[in-house]
Formats: structure tokens, sequence, C-alpha cells
């Protein structure tokens, strides 16, 4: 018999959030079961750390820059996957397959072939005013009642695949809004979390200019001007709070299919997320041009029929959900898809080798337009922007948590300083040749993918570039908020 698949994806989950990640703070009773005797990839990485660019990717299992959706619209105004491009949800119903979906579409068309559910709200009360609601809450509240109903009037014989689309811990957006500059916070019985190691920002200065000036291109970081650390601490208690709304709705969605006999003998189960949170590294919030680990890196767990269970540490790329789903279900993979059907490690084997996966970012609203790149290796991460030229060097071996940029100690090494110290210059020498191995494989890469990102220009006005840098020295409104 041919098993059904069940996806729960939620938006701006970064995998460092989850207990099954080794997060001991949060508490995600539901994501858990199915965390529980899963196969775990730890190292899943999105392709945009922003959320239509990175969906309308992994519905086709193309870059952004081969859909065409670069941006959330707005000033940069998006006009859909083409129409010969594949889809997951295409490709399924062909097959002969009920493909449905519940939830946060916001997917450049990309969702075509799904029977996707009205996006619509069912509003209910805070439990607490430290923790306000939006649309983003009420939606899922709509998209739960959805799904269970669907499950219990289904009487189609086809297997199923199944789409849960839920849009928090995304309403942590709206709580900076509402929480926006200096303020004592409000109470609530939930203990603060700790801040990240890597809070402070030391080493802004060598960062490129997109990266220096996030406050002036994102509304929601320009709105955290004077916060104080305790502030910081309170994003994330919110951002833990949100992700208990969002573990909730998995829950009452498992529940209703174990009652309508979805289980995991007859069921794959998938959990993952469109794109991570800043999650106050760096003094960073929600997401935006950078491709720091928190807002990369993202689940991805698979549970229930033919999956065997451990922790997978490798590559893998949300662009390898959609010839990994066709894989499962004995689908031909479409041609052009850039991902790869990681069934075999389902089924116990190996992650297979991979020498880096890629992430992209354009735009979010188009009011400013800073092109990037990241590729990832097995130790390095290289990320280059159009504007200035920006460069970043890390070597996660060393310095996991990115705190050092080492493009400007790689180009002294090239340069050549006779004052420095002989084990300097060598240790400078070896990463400058790791950049130049970077830069190559990043030419290589643009050139496999068909990438015209060395053609692309920038846009920023020079009030979004004139402060001195550092996020807590910006002042006044960003960007979106002036030009709306």
């Amino acid at each position: 018999m041919q098993k059904n698949i069940v996806v729960f994806l939620l938006d701006q989950l970064t995998w460092r959030a989850l207990p099954a990640y080794g997060n001991s703070f949060t508490q995600t009773p539901n994501i858990d079961r199915i965390a529980r005797d899963s196969l775990v990839f730890d190292g899943c990485y999105t392709v945009c750390p922003l959320c239509q660019p990175a969906r309308a990717a992994l519905w086709t299992g193309r870059y952004p820059h081969e859909t065409g959706v670069l941006s959330n619209g707005r000033k940069w105004p998006e006009h859909g996957i083409p129409d010969s491009m594949p889809t997951l949800g295409e490709t399924f119903t062909r097959a002969g397959w009920q493909t449905v979906h519940f939830g946060k579409t916001h997917d450049g068309g990309a969702l075509r072939g799904f029977f996707c559910e009205a996006e619509d709200e069912i509003r209910f009360p805070a439990e607490e005013p430290a923790f306000g609601l939006n649309t983003d809450s009420y939606r899922d509240r709509y998209t739960v009642e959805a799904a269970c109903r669907f499950l219990e009037e289904r009487r189609d014989s086809r297997p199923l695949l199944m789409i849960t689309d839920l849009v928090n811990p995304h309403n942590i957006c709206g709580w900076i809004g509402d929480n926006q500059g200096a303020h004592t916070g409000v109470d609530s019985k939930l203990p603060l979390p700790p801040l990240p190691e890597n809070y402070e920002f030391e080493d802004i200065k060598n960062r490129p200019a997109a990266v220096r000036y996030i406050c002036c291109t994102n509304n929601r970081q320009a709105q955290t001007q004077g916060w104080t650390q305790d502030n910081f601490r309170e994003y994330l208690r919110a951002y833990y709070y949100y992700l208990s709304l969002a573990d909730r709705s998995v829950g009452t969605v498992l529940d209703a299919l174990e009652r309508y006999g979805y289980t995991y003998e007859n069921t794959l189960f998938i959990l993952t997320a469109d794109h991570g949170d800043g999650m106050a590294a760096r003094g960073q919030v929600t997401k935006q041009v950078s491709f720091y680990e928190e807002t990369t890196r993202v689940p991805l767990i698979f549970q229930g029929a033919g999956v065997c269970p451990g922790i997978r540490r490798g590559f893998a790329s949300l662009l390898d959900l959609f010839p990994t789903l066709c894989g499962q279900a004995g689908i031909a993979v479409p041609e052009g898809l850039r991902g790869r059907d990681l069934s075999p490690v389902l089924a116990g084997e190996e992650m297979p080798k991979r020498d880096y996966v890629a992430a992209e970012w354009h735009t979010e609203w188009g009011f400013t337009v800073s092109p990037g790149r990241m590729l990832r290796t097995k130790r390095y991460k290289y990320t280059r922007y159009i504007e200035d030229g920006g460069e970043e060097l890390f070597d996660l071996d060393k310095d996991p948590l990115e705190r050092i940029n080492l493009v400007p100690d790689a180009e002294r090494a090239a340069v050549g300083n006779d004052a420095e110290e002989e084990e300097t210059v060598g240790k400078m020498q070896d990463y400058a040749n790791v950049l130049a191995e970077m830069r190559s494989l990043m030419r290589e890469h643009l050139e496999m993918s068909g990438d015209p990102f060395e053609t692309l220009s920038w846009k920023a006005d020079r009030r979004w570039r004139s402060h001195p840098a550092g996020y807590g020295n910006h002042r006044g409104i960003a960007a979106p908020m002036e030009e709306d």
C-alpha cells in the first residue's frame, strides 16, 4: 500500500530553537512527537532567508534566480513562477495523488497543483498581555481547524500529500512593532531566556555594507533602537512563546491524523521551516539580507513509514525536499531540479558527499536592493554582495558563531606586512588561499546554475548608509517605513 505524506512547514523557525537540536530552554512537546525516534538532518539550509523566495524555491526545487521570485513584493512586484516550471503539487497530482495545502501560501504561484484552502482567520484572546496576537496567530487557528475538518470528512482512496503550513513563530515580527524603542517589559510568568553567546557584535565594521546597515533596510531591526539586553531577552521569550503556539497547532493536527488512521506505519511525517530568525545573535532580529546560521539553517525532520532514525550530519537543502518526496512516492523526478533525493539516507545510508550548499538574497520589498550569495562548505562559509563587493569568510570549525570575518586578514596576507609575526602571517596566508578557493567555487556555482549574479545592480539611498556602523547607532525609521 502506498504511504501517505504529511508535511508541517513553519515560518521563521531556526534549527537551534528546537529541543531536537539541543535547545534545553524551549518546550515543544508536539514537535518532539515527530522528532522522537526520527531522522534529524543536522545541517539543512534554506536557499533564501525570506518567505516568498524560499517558498517558491521549496515547491519547485529551483533557486530563486530561476523561479524569478526574488522578493516579498510591494515595490518589487512578483509575477510568479513560469507556467512551464514543474511544481511539487502538479507532479504528485498527475501521479494520482490527492494534494492539499492548508495555511500560509506566499508562494509566487509555486503551490500550483495543490488544492489550497483559502487563508482566513479565527480570532481568539491573548493568554497574557506580554504576547500580543495578530493575523499570524489567527490564521494558524483557522489553518488547524480547516486541516482537521478535511481529515474528518475525507473519503478519497488516493494516497495523500498534505501540507500544514503554519505562520508562527512569525508573530514575533508584530511583537517587535508593539514593543519598539526603549521600554520596560511587560511582566510575564515565563522566564527570560539567556542571550546567545554571539549577542555582542564587535566585528561589524568588517562586514559588507548591506549587513552593516540592516537596521536601515529592515523596519523591524530599526524598531529595536534603544533596546537593552533585557529587551532582547524579552524578544527571545516572545519568540519561544509564539513557537509554543505553533507547537500546539502541530499537536492538534497530529491528534486528528492519529484519530483518522494516519500512523507512523502508513504515513511519512516531515517538519521543516522556510527560513530562520536572527535570535538576537549579533543583535539581529527577524531576518534580512544576512546569511548567518541563525537565519539560513533550518530544521528538517523525517518520521514514520520507511525512516531509519538517527542524526545525519552533513549538508541538506530545502531544494532536496521535492526530489526526496518523489523518491518516497515512487514518482519520477522532473528534469531541472537542483536538489537531491535523500531517500537512501532515510533508508539508513550515510549522507552523500556534497561540496557545498548555496543561498541567495535580492531584496525584501524593493526599497533597497542588495544582491548577495552564500556558499557553505564543510568547514567554511563564504558570502559576497554586489554592493561594495563586500565579502565574508568564516572558519566554522574554529568560529561556529561567525564572530570574525576573515576576509580582512586574508587580504592583508596578499599585500604582505613585515611587522606581522611569522605564525600570524602563516595563518593569514592559509586564509588567503581559502578565500581564493571559495571565490573560485562561487564562480563555478554561478556558471553551473546559470545565475546572473555578476550582472545584477544594487540600490540604496545614501541616507540608508550614513550613520556609524552598529545597529545601536541607528536613529529614526528604515527605508520601507519612509518610502511606503
